[in-house]
């Protein structure tokens, strides 16, 4: 990890990282995950569910300072719902959601 984090930020600071594909490939890195189509299920989650904890101004601003590509895939993303966090809750603990969750 400490390889790949040398490659993704420059010695005076702040991020070398200029696409989604390279912001990607870092999760994939750092995740241990298999592929990309893995990394991105991944990284759309956290997303969703940092823009429900930093609320819409935050998420704004880093959108703003973030480079296009990255900016447009930031803002493609949907704030997690609390209905998704406690369904997706539930199905991790018993397995099954009811339709009432589903919704």
């Amino acid at each position: 990890m400490k390889c790949i984090m040398k490659q993704v930020f420059k010695k005076e600071g702040g991020c070398d990282m200029k696409t989604r594909k390279e912001f990607l490939e870092a999760v994939m890195k750092m995740a241990n995950l298999k592929d990309l189509k893995q990394a991105d299920e991944a990284a759309r989650a956290v997303i969703s569910l940092t823009k429900l904890i930093i609320g819409e101004e935050l998420s704004q601003k880093i959108a703003d300072v973030s480079p296009s590509d990255l900016r447009e895939g930031w803002e493609s993303i949907r704030v997690a719902q609390m209905d998704d966090y406690e369904r997706d809750e539930l199905l991790f603990e018993t397995g099954e959601v009811s339709e009432e969750v589903a919704g």
